[in-house]
């Protein structure tokens, strides 16, 4: 009886261990803004408090964060929850063994809050990686008053040449036209993202990802880099621009030192936090307008470029970290960030929180888009997106040929296919 009761309490010793062992979540990010980090934490802490057998670890992964992440998710000590764009890099993640399926693991509910789009962006092969948490979009900043120094009305820069013939009018004035911080060189893989979208088009893209009709190598992709050049040529960035980084780029932006920034959603809380008042542009004074069309495009003139960012999981992650991020998730968690300014929720109850007019009106710009295409670092995958990157560093500072420029990116993306 006694040995039949000792081995009773063991089972029950060993029940208690397998639920009662402390469960740990690594998380990793690339935010800065305080409040945003703070707001995270705060989540964290609030789930743990119901969950007293879960650690959460939230934490920025390094400002090269690719390359990072790279390397660690191949480690035996990988991240469990990690933020991702998408795209092909999430592509290659997934094909390389990296990652987790959480299909099984996240509940009908939370995938229905994400929409289709949601779902998409982070299915391959008909099994989900991820949970979608926000989108975004690309669009031209910019400072009124400086606008009206220099005597440009916002109206004349909806085409590329009129936004051509914009620069040098803010630049006869004095002004500095456009900031950018070519050292990170996805921000000037925006220009040569978006004029490859708007000449290319969807259809134009898919093939050259195909590597049909010269791939990357098809006329509108070189005239894109020519473009490119031509904004170039006009000397339009901030003097120093090629050692500074996003940072650095948007303070210059936010401290009225530069009369546009072409830069994502965030920016505008960014250029708040990276000005040296901590204020940035006020409202009354900033706007923005999307990226101009050009002549001949194939694209239309309503499609948008940015990301449709969220969360994956490490093939080793716990479906204990897959249910906290389902939790994390949440309209009324969510709610709180898009309260904050902080991104745009791709959870329409929580978008609804949105109170600055200017994430509402992206919001509804990216709800009309024609064709929200993912930032190219992304969705061409690690080797050809880090080829743009470099190529549009370079064609900023007036460094490679257009046709050069499209070869590097074609060459990359010849290897991946």
């Amino acid at each position: 009886m006694k040995s039949m009761t000792r081995a009773l309490c063991v089972l029950a010793m060993t029940a208690h261990g397998a639920f009662a062992g402390t469960v740990e979540i690594d998380m990793v990010h690339i935010q800065s803004n305080p409040g945003e980090l703070k707001l995270m934490d705060e989540m964290a802490a609030a789930y743990e408090a119901s969950h007293p057998d879960v650690k959460i670890k939230v934490r920025k992964f390094g400002e090269d964060y690719k390359t990072m992440l790279s390397t660690a998710l191949q480690s035996e000590d990988a991240p469990d929850v990690i933020y991702s764009w998408g795209g092909g890099v999430l592509s290659d993640q997934v094909n390389a063994g990296l990652l987790r399926d959480i299909g099984g693991v996240l509940a009908d509910d939370s995938k229905s809050a994400v929409g289709p789009a949601g779902i998409d962006a982070f299915t391959r092969d008909g099994k989900l990686y991820g949970i979608a948490q926000n989108v975004s979009e690309v669009v031209f900043w910019y400072n009124k008053d400086l606008f009206a120094k220099a005597g440009v009305d916002v109206a004349s820069m909806m085409t590329w040449d009129g936004l051509l013939a914009g620069v040098k009018k803010i630049k006869d004035a004095g002004i500095t036209p456009i900031s950018l911080g070519a050292k990170d060189k996805w921000t000037a893989a925006f220009y040569w993202d978006y004029l490859a979208l708007r000449l290319a088009g969807k259809g134009g893209l898919e093939v050259a990802r195909t590597g049909a009709n010269d791939g990357f190598l098809a006329p509108a992709f070189v005239k894109a880099g020519e473009e490119f050049l031509k904004l170039a040529e006009l000397e339009p960035f901030q003097k120093g621009f090629e050692a500074a980084g996003y940072a650095s780029s948007s303070g210059v932006f936010g401290d009225g030192n530069a009369a546009m920034i072409l830069m994502g959603d965030w920016n505008y809380q960014e250029s708040k936090t990276n000005s040296t008042s901590g204020q940035s542009v006020p409202d009354d004074k900033l706007g923005f307008f999307a990226f101009p069309s050009l002549q001949d495009e194939k694209g239309n003139p309503t499609d948008t470029l940015g990301g449709i960012n969220g969360w994956v999981f490490s093939k080793n992650a716990s479906d204990e970290a897959v249910k906290f991020m389902a939790w994390y998730q949440d309209a009324a968690n969510l709610a709180k960030f898009a309260k904050g300014g902080y991104y745009i929720p791709i959870n329409v109850k929580a978008a609804d929180s949105l109170e600055n007019p200017f994430q509402r009106q992206i919001a509804k710009d990216i709800g009309a888009s024609t064709y929200h295409a993912i930032f190219f670092d992304q969705s061409l995958g690690v080797n050809a997106g880090n080829a743009v990157n470099d190529v549009s560093s370079s064609l900023a500072s007036k460094a490679i040929s257009a046709v050069d420029a499209a070869g590097d990116v074609e060459d990359a993306m010849a290897g991946d296919r």
